[in-house]
């Protein structure tokens, strides 16, 4: 009887352990296995911003999939995000996009309640910084942006069209994609005004012969760029990273302003902006692109860039959810 009872005891302690690191170490043993990449240069400590990127939670709504699979998935990204937070401590987490999977569609008692999950599956301690940029199934594609739905975002998440935030002396310039469409809807209009500021701005702190009176000035380094689609490809035919698209959809081709930004609106961002490095989310998969550009300014040297596609952080669209950990320095180093 003895016997029966122990080996019981030991099977019922096994499905408990076993319970207990599914569900709550095993994200802390994955996350552990990250570290923040190696500063090579001389540098001030306190000048060393240290950045946590994610992209596409799509957190379910009420219409779409079964509660089970929703209860899942958020769990799996709450336990998640507190790991990294835990374990990494960032300064700042930036959110690009598709943040909510049916914001498009929500009335407004329904987008408040998406709001409040979202604070509550990825809380942020009072001295870490959050950001997020609008995606498309946050307040819709533009064509489809129904009246209101990208205003009750800007005010629930703090989230303009443009945004310009300087930390530690590094600038990050946050773009609302579908602000990008190169119309004159009002949303594009204010988008490409705020854009225009800001890149004065630049210019200005860049060569002093281009302030005048009233404009903000700041210390110069080109801005990092932060928005939901990838700047403009045909297709993520060259991306070769491990978690890149399946080869069974990396030639698919894009469709512009759907799947990528135009060119007009890539080539507008870039020689207004002049970025150091380009995060973006939306494709779900990983991807690092090389970008020349020879802009008026520089006809003698290129600019020179390069833009990460961040996978999606959710279980739902990918098997190995991913994010980034980035060091960032105001003197244009980026790691």
């Amino acid at each position: 009887m003895r016997r029966v009872t122990k080996k019981l005891l030991i099977f019922v302690l096994g499905l408990l352990f076993t319970f207990i690191y599914c569900e709550f170490l095993v994200y802390y043993v994955v996350a552990g296995q990250c570290s923040w990449p190696t500063i090579e240069q001389p540098h001030n400590d306190s000048e060393v911003l240290k950045a946590f990127i994610l992209a596409d939670t799509h957190l379910l709504g009420p219409r779409k999939g079964h509660w089970l699979d929703k209860w899942r998935r958020e769990w799996q990204m709450h336990q998640a995000f507190e790991a990294i937070m835990m374990i990494h401590k960032p300064d700042v987490v930036f959110v690009l996009g598709d943040l909510f999977d049916e914001g498009e569609w929500s009335n407004d008692i329904q987008f408040k309640d998406y709001v409040d999950r979202f604070h509550r599956l990825f809380p942020i301690p009072d001295e870490t910084l959050m950001y997020v940029v609008a995606g498309n199934h946050d307040i819709g594609f533009h064509n489809n942006i129904r009246m209101g739905s990208d205003r009750r975002f800007t005010k629930q998440l703090n989230s303009t069209a443009v945004q310009f935030i300087t930390l530690k002396d590094s600038h990050f310039v946050m773009i609302n994609s579908m602000a990008m469409e190169g119309d004159s809807c009002s949303l594009c209009t204010k988008a490409r005004n705020e854009i225009i500021k800001v890149g004065g701005v630049l210019k200005c702190s860049e060569n002093p012969d281009f302030c005048y009176e009233g404009i903000k000035k700041v210390r110069y380094s080109r801005p990092i760029l932060m928005q939901h689609f990838p700047l403009y490809r045909k297709s993520d035919e060259t991306c070769t990273e491990p978690d890149a698209p399946p080869l069974s959809i990396r030639n698919k081709p894009f469709r512009l302003k759907i799947d990528a930004l135009s060119k007009e609106a890539t080539d507008y961002l870039v020689s207004r902006l002049k970025p150091r490095v380009v995060f973006g989310g939306h494709t779900h998969h990983g991807c690092l692109q090389h970008h020349e550009y020879r802009t008026s300014e520089s006809s003698s040297l290129p600019l020179n860039f390069y833009e990460y596609s961040v996978p999606s952080f959710s279980w739902r669209n990918r098997p190995d959810p991913k994010y980034m950990l980035n060091i960032i320095l105001g003197d244009n180093n980026t790691q």
